[in-house]
């Protein structure tokens, strides 16, 4: 026996298996973007393909039961407009449309279901038609000009599946093939509202990140956020008790940047501090924590040092790394840094409180340098003790 080849039934075939990726798609990205409104979609799909399969198994007719599904389809992915183009506030108004719309489109589905004469046909389409235009433009038009880019996807597929519903429910398009109207309406519908939700989601996760990023990262240089260094510099001095070493902190002063702004402008400010944190990135290594604490001040916490030789010399690499005048920003620019250098063999700081004072401590050094250290740009500590460097790693810059 052949199978004879019917092209109603094969393009049946290739429109349930789109609608069915489709569904398939929607359900992983929500599931993995935690986007309900994906979840919604495929759930609309899942309710059309089971009221037709229920239908076919309770006997009930096909083309009413369509007819249903076409009213009722467009309806459900008009409340999803309403959802995603919703106004600020919802007033009494919004919601008493939103009533009417659903238990118009409930009723003109019932009377299609027991009335298929021609004047409840062409009341029921075009009532179909003006309430959820209607109810668009009140609902959803507001709220148009402060939506994302893709609403325009989002209207083409509703305006596509309407379209669709109304030819079909009028009798101007007829179909011999069972089920070929509903999937049509669903090839226009789910496709392009896909692609709008898809790209809805990922434009509000790029600003979800941003923002739990602005937390953890400084916006201008890319560096960790205070936060951040005390979350790493707490732990850190912790072990450092339990090890010979433990590691060190060291403070970074652009000591020159008023003296850079105002010989190169005030629009340069921003140039110079990305610059700065530039060179101080490429003087660490990627095990090293970098942090920017205030607009001249940057810390680095360094975890792998075995002794106060490895300390003043990765002080001394900070300290050259500032005099360093190859730059795409600020080419022929030196930054004269100072650098105060601590090991971690300090009391365990219990607290964010207690880190932070520790931190403003060190740092009110800057503000009283020792005379000893006039022409020196590097000040070490060790035990919470001022230190003169190994001899391994001493050079005039101390």
């Amino acid at each position: 026996m052949n199978p004879a080849f019917t092209p109603d039934i094969f393009a049946l075939g290739v429109a349930t298996g789109v609608l069915g990726l489709v569904m398939l798609f929607s359900l992983i990205i929500a599931y993995a973007y935690d986007e309900p409104t994906l979840f919604a979609l495929g759930g609309y799909v899942l309710v059309v393909t089971l009221a037709l399969l229920a239908g076919r198994q309770t006997g009930l007719p096909l083309p009413e039961l369509e007819s249903v599904v076409l009213i009722l389809g467009p309806t459900m992915v008009a409340g999803l407009h309403a959802w995603l183009l919703r106004k600020r506030q919802v007033s009494a108004g919004d919601k008493l449309v939103i009533a009417a719309t659903v238990l118009l489109a409930l009723a003109v589905a019932g009377l299609r279901m027991v009335d298929n004469s021609p004047l409840s046909i062409l009341a029921g389409s075009y009532g179909l038609g003006l309430l959820l235009v209607f109810s668009w433009l009140y609902l959803c038009l507001p709220a148009w000009r402060i939506s994302g880019p893709w609403k325009w996807w989002l209207v083409l597929g509703h305006l596509g599946g309407l379209v669709v519903a109304m030819l079909f429910l009028l009798g101007t398009v007829d179909s011999k093939a069972s089920y070929w109207p509903v999937a049509l309406m669903l090839l226009l519908q789910l496709p392009c509202t896909y692609l709008a939700l898809v790209w809805r989601s990922r434009l509000l996760n790029e600003g979800r990140l941003r923002g739990l990023a602005a937390k953890v990262t400084d916006p201008l240089t890319g560096l960790s956020s205070l936060a951040v260094l005390i979350d790493r510099l707490r732990p850190a001095i912790s072990r450092a008790q339990n090890l010979k070493h433990g590691g060190a902190l060291y403070l970074i002063e652009v000591n020159n940047l008023s003296g850079l702004v105002n010989e190169l402008g005030a629009d340069s400010k921003e140039k110079i501090i990305l610059e700065a944190a530039n060179r101080i990135r490429r003087a660490i290594s990627d095990s090293d924590t970098a942090a920017r604490i205030t607009e001249q001040l940057f810390a680095v916490v360094a975890q792998d040092l075995q002794d106060d030789g490895q300390v003043d010399s990765l002080a001394t690499r900070l300290l050259v790394s500032g005099l360093r005048i190859e730059s795409e920003f600020l080419p022929g620019v030196s930054l004269q840094f100072r650098v105060i250098a601590t090991d971690l063999k300090v009391r365990v700081l219990p607290d964010t409180a207690a880190a932070q004072a520790w931190l403003r401590g060190l740092v009110n050094h800057f503000l009283t340098w020792p005379d000893t250290h006039r022409s020196r740009n590097i000040l070490l500590f060790s035990n919470g003790q001022m230190r003169r460097p190994q001899s391994a790693a001493t050079n005039s810059s101390f």
